[in-house]
């Protein structure tokens, strides 16, 4: 119900586009956080993580990820940056890639650890979604199959 009313799932079953785009479970949670009550300068971290991080996937994914740790989330952030300089059109520089383990490791802590049954209770509801997206793209799959088949294979008849 949650989900419905946040506009996460569209009337009828049916899915966004981005959604049967999911990669990960944590994928499909919203795409932002309410920091209004965080310090400034987490304030300030969530902007950089929002504008660096979004260039590659979107924020949902870490945001809703299980990751708590902060030695878990260097060592995320720290492939990330590897990732971002391989890419010309993605700037990520060391000051950015510690705004954003600084982000992620406070709001890990406020929305993940100090508010831990609120975190799993989304999480599972994001992992009931997930499911449903998992059978609704193997169903749109073997659809999609069936008609290449049909389109790809020409009768050519009993004749050798």
């Amino acid at each position: 119900l949650a989900l419905a009313a946040a506009g996460m799932v569209r009337a009828q079953g049916k899915f966004t586009e981005e959604q049967l785009k999911a990669r990960f479970y944590y994928d499909l949670g919203p795409d932002s956080v309410d920091v209004s009550s965080y310090p400034k300068e987490q304030q300030a971290n969530y902007a950089v993580f929002a504008k660096t991080c979004a260039q590659c996937h979107t924020l949902a994914r870490p945001i809703h990820a299980p990751i708590i740790e902060r030695k878990d989330w260097k060592r995320y952030v720290d492939r990330m940056h590897v990732k971002a300089t391989i890419k010309s059109d993605v700037k990520m520089t060391k000051a950015d890639s510690k705004a954003v383990l600084e982000f992620l490791a406070y709001d890990s802590k406020v929305r993940k650890m100090d508010r831990r049954a609120e975190f799993e209770f989304k999480t599972n509801e994001l992992k009931a979604l997930f499911k449903k997206v998992e059978t609704e793209r193997s169903k749109r799959q073997i659809e999609e199959g069936r008609k290449k088949s049909r389109q790809g294979s020409p009768y050519v008849g009993d004749r050798p």
